[in-house]
């Protein structure tokens, strides 16, 4: 369960852990320095006293213990060196290609339309017209660097030819600049034919498997177009992508949390059987019910605790959310952006035109480029910190966070840059929850 005590004394947040022993222990979080430590009873006993739920910053009170005031004072204006900036400069790293805007499935929850297509009649990709997009953004690398190619659609699957198509010409023009690519897909694995695997045993992808639960829940939130359950067809499609688990880069399950799927702990239990390489639970992005997150928190907790009781960190960091806040607390790794969405990262649709979030795809007013043409004055609106541009800067949790999500911001509040107070809460929890398990796993 989460800390319901939460303290701060300016950059510095507590909370008090009951130990095995009953007896309690005070874990304190640098937001600055992103320094994870173990203080005092008297030092907690000098903070102030915020809502787990606002994360609203409190008032300084007047020191009560002269000696663990100044310990906290002294660690508070103390600067972590090590801990890197997280700054993005503009250049494009990372590209998702929605391959196909068509789908055989046609999900409950569907951000393309609730067929894959975002309401367009173009269906797939052109490869003459989307090779000489992708051998522009190449050649503006620096040698050395990778460049990131996420396949999605709709289905992306249905038309395999195109990956691969791209894949080749990619890795080709990269070797000449010393370029690495990285490929990713994700798909609902109903249609792994074995064309798909041929292709993927060349590839080094990674795989997510989009999947909600077992067949109770799957079959109603993931049916086919024509209405039939589509269940045993991903199951039979994650067996043969097993079959060729040593030449993916990794395989992952990805399932959605919302008004009609709300027990992801039996879900979490479910794809432990199918063995993935990790999982993860996404908030529906259109929900806005506090009662709905209070249950999404609470189970992500027990997901973790559950975890936790399995393998330790080793199968804590297999939850993916999890996983993302200890690498960023081992490698003392700040974020200011919750994504690189219009300095690092554009998404280009099935007309080859490019947009800055996979998301707003089919909205003519968030195009910001075509073809090899990049609208600089609406990307010039991207490039300062998200941190910043959403008013983020005393935010406890805000170099684990980064801003949050503009998509999330918008759908909610009516601005990207107006913060959605449930994403918000959401997110400072499931980093509450990753502090408390990253202290356990680093004093073990």
């Amino acid at each position: 369960m989460l800390p319901m005590k939460l303290k701060r004394y300016q950059d510095i947040i507590a909370f008090e852990e009951l130990q095995s022993n009953s007896q309690p222990r005070y874990i304190a979080f640098h937001a600055n320095n992103l320094e994870i430590a173990e203080i005092s009873a008297e030092a907690f006993q000098e903070m102030s006293a915020i809502d787990v739920r606002t994360g609203e910053i409190p008032q300084d009170t007047l020191p009560k213990d002269a000696e663990a005031f100044e310990q906290l004072q002294t660690w508070n204006s103390e600067v972590n060196h090590e801990a890197r900036q997280g700054k993005i400069n503009f250049g494009i790293r990372s590209l998702t290609i929605n391959v196909t805007q068509v789908c055989n499935l046609k999900c409950t929850y569907c951000a393309a339309g609730g067929d894959g297509t975002y309401g367009d009649p173009v269906t797939r990709i052109s490869i003459e017209k989307t090779l000489p997009q992708l051998k522009y953004f190449i050649e503006a690398l620096p040698a050395g660097r990778k460049f990131t190619i996420s396949f999605v659609g709709g289905e992306p699957l249905l038309y395999p030819e195109g990956i691969k198509a791209i894949y080749d010409y990619v890795t080709e023009i990269a070797a000449h600049k010393n370029i690495q690519p990285v490929f990713s897909v994700t798909t609902n694995a109903t249609v792994i034919t074995d064309k798909v695997l041929d292709i993927f045993k060349k590839i080094n992808i990674h795989v997510t498997v989009s999947l909600d639960g077992d067949k109770n829940v799957n079959d109603v939130l993931r049916p086919t177009r024509s209405g039939t359950g589509s269940t045993e067809m991903t199951l039979d499609g994650l067996k043969k992508l097993h079959s060729i688990k040593n030449h993916l880069g990794s395989l992952g399950i990805s399932g959605v949390f919302n008004e009609a799927h709300q027990n992801i702990i039996d879900s979490y239990r479910f794809f432990l059987t199918l063995d993935p390489d990790w999982v993860e639970f996404n908030f529906a992005y259109s929900q806005n019910n506090q009662d709905l997150q209070a249950k999404y928190i609470d189970q992500m907790s027990q997901i973790a605790g559950l975890a936790w009781q399995k393998g330790e960190e080793t199968a804590l960091r297999k939850i993916k959310t999890f996983d993302h806040y200890f690498t960023l607390l081992d490698n003392q790794q700040k974020i200011e952006n919750h994504c690189g969405a219009g300095k690092s990262f554009l998404m280009m649709d099935a007309k080859n035109q490019l947009y800055t979030c996979p998301w707003v795809v089919g909205d003519p007013d968030e195009v910001v480029g075509q073809g090899l043409t990049l609208n600089m004055e609406k990307l010039e609106k991207y490039q300062k910190p998200l941190i910043t541009l959403n008013n983020c800067q005393t935010c406890w949790a805000r170099y684990l966070c980064g801003g949050g999500c503009m998509y999330i911001h918008k759908a909610h509040t009516g601005s990207k840059h107006t913060k959605d107070n449930l994403f918000c809460e959401r997110t400072r929890s499931l980093i509450l929850t990753a502090l408390l398990y990253y202290i356990k796993a680093r004093a073990a």
